[in-house]
């Protein structure tokens, strides 16, 4: 039994866990008593199905005590522990813990080169990602700190401290924007982040697809 690289398995196995998520969604909302004792059937159907291919998994594994110990094979049994409290409601977050068995599909032989391909790109922007790390961090604290000083007076509410002003900072810059200035300095602070903000966003993501294309291309060469 060779369940190693076998894209058609994994693939059955990450449609079972969408439809396990799909299920506990549906759950939440007010249904028939006829639909949610269907939707308790298939929720139990699909546990004894992960509960029967984590056992073959075991069978199949070369070495059983690897697979128990590696990271998929905890993920595959800490996913089956809400089998075991099925009725009660307050292990929901455990039973999400099933769509963490998707990591599988990075097992598949074309998802794992993709995946050596980013590690390869990752590595050799390596210092300049660290740069731009650090430099967000400077630049989400400094604009922190200004518009705490700015806004503190006019919504004390919202920027009661500078862990609050940095949650603006952060989220502002990703367009949340649940907390927003009143003060027309407040204002310009806002969009001299933003303006300046987007540069710090958009290089890192520029040197990633180039550094991509530069391993794609080296493999390329070489096959």
């Amino acid at each position: 039994m060779n369940l190693r690289n076998n894209s058609r398995f994994e693939i059955a196995v990450s449609i079972a866990v969408f439809a396990s998520i799909a299920i506990m969604g549906l759950e939440t909302f007010a249904l028939p008593a006829g639909l949610k004792h269907g939707l308790f059937v298939a929720d139990v159907t699909l546990s004894l199905i992960f509960v029967i291919e984590y056992i073959l998994r075991i069978i199949a594994a070369e070495s059983k005590r690897r697979y128990v110990t590696s990271f998929y094979g905890i993920i595959d049994l800490v996913a089956l522990l809400p089998i075991l409290f099925h009725a009660a409601a307050s292990v929901r977050a455990l039973r999400l813990l099933r769509i963490m068995r998707i990591l599988r599909l990075l097992k598949v032989t074309r998802y794992t080169n993709a995946l050596d391909r980013f590690k390869q790109a990752l590595k050799s922007i390596t210092a300049e990602a660290t740069l731009f790390t650090g430099v967000a961090f400077i630049f989400a604290v400094c604009f922190a700190f200004m518009i705490y000083e700015v806004e503190h007076e006019a919504q004390p509410e919202f920027y009661r401290n500078i862990l609050d002003a940095i949650w603006w900072s952060v989220v502002s810059l990703v367009g949340y924007g649940d907390v927003y200035p009143v003060t027309a300095v407040g204002r310009i602070l806002t969009l001299a982040m933003l303006l300046t903000g987007t540069g710090i966003v958009a290089v890192p993501t520029a040197l990633l697809a180039s550094a991509l294309g530069r391993v794609l291309d080296d493999e390329y060469s070489r096959g």
